[in-house]
């Protein structure tokens, strides 16, 4: 497997989205670690190549709302025509993951895309009218992006619960930062770094912030309990085995590892992206 990481851009929020830690704490963490103390989160989408496929792992926002927006760019600039794209794979249907699939009108934006796999529980939960009545207003508009895309490749659709989906990729259930949030482990999954690659979606948003404090959630978040459990139990998972992981919201050059530090967590960026 080839993997590619493309930037659809970045969003700029604040970090009163998060809850559990005040900015000036969050600045802190982020300047001890050598970043930019800014509420900034990268947007990232990734392309899989295969002997038989062409795979997309989420999209981007699309340019919804002014986010992000560059996925095209980007695939032009790595050389992938995205013709050539045909299965999608998404961890969770929030509009910085779904938005560049469809344009308005449930207009697929690839056109060639033959499967479509999304957890069923992620699936039934944006296409359910009662929690999309009773959603806030502010939050509404998420279901009209997630339906709008979802419902652009109706009948490619691929509903999932199984662990193994495609030859040397297995789904990792990640529950909690949406019903259906789920990951992607690439490669043999011998638990041997140099040998897979885990794209864990939205483990984190702020990755040094919430390694350094993994009970630190955000908004953003459908059970923001469960999240901050999965995000404690995945950390330690991923210390122990070592495995090489790189995320939506991760910051160049894209992977890295989790090492213990104390009773927290420090992600080590790597100085190259591997290819696997």
């Amino acid at each position: 497997m080839t993997v590619t990481m493309l930037s659809d851009g970045y969003l700029d929020v604040s970090f009163e989205l998060l809850d559990g830690i005040d900015a000036a704490r969050a600045e802190a963490l982020l300047e001890q670690r050598g970043a930019p103390p800014l509420p900034r989160m990268n947007i990232n989408a990734y392309v899989v190549q295969t002997a038989d496929r062409t795979i997309l792992i989420d999209s981007g926002a699309g340019g919804i709302n002014g986010w992000g927006g560059r996925l095209q760019v980007a695939l032009a600039a790595a050389g992938i025509d995205p013709l050539e794209i045909d299965t999608i794979l998404l961890t969770h249907a929030h509009p910085d993951h779904i938005g560049g699939l469809a344009g308005p009108l449930q207009t697929p934006i690839f056109r060639n895309v033959q499967h479509l796999f999304v957890h069923e529980k992620e699936l039934a939960f944006w296409r359910d009218d009662a929690i999309y009545s009773n959603a806030p207003d502010g939050f509404r508009p998420f279901f009209d992006v997630a339906r709008n895309a979802l419902n652009a490749y109706g009948e490619k659709l691929v509903p999932f619960r199984q662990e193994s989906i495609l030859p040397g990729i297995q789904t990792v259930p990640l529950f909690g930062h949406t019903p259906g949030h789920t990951g992607y482990l690439l490669g043999n999954g011998s638990g041997n770094g140099s040998d897979s690659l885990l794209i864990w979606g939205d483990i984190v948003h702020f990755p040094h912030i919430q390694m350094a404090q993994p009970a630190v959630t955000i908004a953003f978040d459908s059970d923001p309990a469960q999240a901050a459990r999965i995000r404690g139990q995945l950390l330690d998972r991923m210390a122990t085995d070592k495995l090489t992981i790189t995320g939506m919201h991760f910051n160049s050059p894209t992977t890295g590892s989790v090492q213990r530090d104390g009773g927290a967590y420090v992600l080590n960026y790597d100085l190259w992206s591997p290819v696997i």
